[in-house]
């Protein structure tokens, strides 16, 4: 499949949304029970199905949803979980469930945030051409773009994840070289923590993430009403830390297309 044909995949057929409205955390909620909450079970009793749905790590988080655009089906979402200087939670959450203790000196300096909670529906529409194992691949890649989306807009120091080996392939192919932070530790099955700095996530973003990563943010400059209502909302985000007004001064201002080094702002 060419990269023309991934980009329509990922930015036509389907398409990614911040969660905002409560109609958006109710799908999000759906999208777990079917996709996380029996593979999780494998592994230990959740003994609270409410709270594992949904709690107050969620409460700290953007929230992104995958959307199936011919039918207005949500089939994936992922969480990027943060903590800076006002927030409730002053550790992340590998270091919570999965006491992951080598990260203390990498998290001290805040704001800081954790991917994670990244569910992929078992019902997916077929795609012509591709096996059903290649469109969960590149619909992953869909999923992790709001890592580098949420980093534009939002300048956490470190970007940290919990993750299989698998996933770990997956990105590294697309230039997002997460380091190891630790060895691997049982949580819901062997994963590794790793963690990488903003600017090394913003810069590795390229080929088809990064095209996906500008295309969204393009987009979030022609709407950016959603965003601004749920920063408004937040009680722990504020307009001043935000980048977007400021990244969608550089689309206008463009007379070249944008690149994903133009867009970059330091923290």
């Amino acid at each position: 499949m060419t990269e023309p044909s991934i980009f329509h995949l990922l930015t036509e057929v389907y398409s990614l949304h911040l969660a905002v409205t409560e109609q958006d955390i109710e799908s999000v909620k759906q999208v777990r029970k079917e996709a996380l909450l029996p593979a999780y079970q494998t592994y230990a009793d959740i003994e609270d199905e409410s709270a594992f749905l949904y709690n107050r790590d969620d409460e700290q988080s953007f929230i992104y949803l995958l959307q199936h655009n011919a039918t207005q089906k949500y089939v994936g979402t992922i969480r990027v979980f943060f903590v800076n200087d006002a927030t409730p939670i002053q550790k992340i959450p590998m270091q919570i469930y999965g006491h992951v203790k080598e990260i203390e000196s990498y998290v001290a300096e805040h704001p800081v945030c954790e991917v994670s909670r990244l569910a992929l529906s078992g019902s997916i529409e077929p795609y012509e051409g591709l096996s059903g194992l290649r469109l969960r691949t590149y619909l992953t890649v869909g999923l992790m773009s709001a890592i580098g989306i949420n980093a534009f807009l939002y300048p956490c120091n470190s970007i940290f994840a919990i993750m299989e080996p698998a996933l770990y392939r997956i990105l590294k192919r697309q230039g997002i070289d997460f380091e190891p932070v630790g060895p691997a530790v049982e949580y819901y099955g062997k994963r590794i923590p790793h963690m990488i700095g903003r600017k090394d996530l913003i810069f590795g973003s390229k080929e088809i993430l990064g095209e996906i990563t500008l295309h969204y943010l393009s987009k979030l400059c022609q709407d950016p009403d959603r965003f601004w209502a749920f920063v408004d909302r937040h009680p722990y985000l504020d307009r001043s830390n935000m980048h977007l007004s400021k990244i969608c001064q550089c689309f206008e201002k463009a007379t070249q297309p944008v690149s994903i080094p133009s867009l970059y702002i330091g923290t």
